[in-house]
């Protein structure tokens, strides 16, 4: 049996679960180290990339084990965009949420619009 075709990734609350997509059995959770409680996943491959607040982790698909970390010191935080040339779904998903960032920052700087004859 190929793990990969039966699980599913879920974040929330500073942890990462691999769930049975067949039953929603919990295979394997993992808790962020550091970081706050919002949490963004990209499943590339073997490897699954977790990004909090700054932080960036690598863990085993298969079983959650930690393979590395960065921990972007002095970058700061923000909305965090994973993307992977291994995933095209992931691509899609960056390019979209990216595209969504670069509307809020416009509209956020653009002046106020007026109602017409005031």
């Amino acid at each position: 049996m190929d793990f990969s075709e039966h699980v599913l990734y879920v974040a929330f609350n500073e942890r990462v679960f691999a769930l049975d997509r067949r039953n929603g059995n919990v295979r394997w959770r993992w808790k962020v180290p550091q970081g706050g409680s919002f949490v963004t996943l990209l499943s590339d491959g073997d490897q699954l990339i977790v990004c909090s607040d700054g932080y960036l982790w690598a863990l085993r698909a298969q079983d959650g084990t930690e393979l590395w970390a960065q921990p972007f010191k002095g970058e700061g935080t923000g909305i965090p965009v994973l993307a992977s040339p291994r995933s095209a779904a992931g691509s899609e998903v960056a390019s979209a949420v990216a595209a969504v960032i670069a509307r809020a920052r416009a509209q956020s700087s653009a002046p106020p619009q007026h109602a017409p004859g005031r």
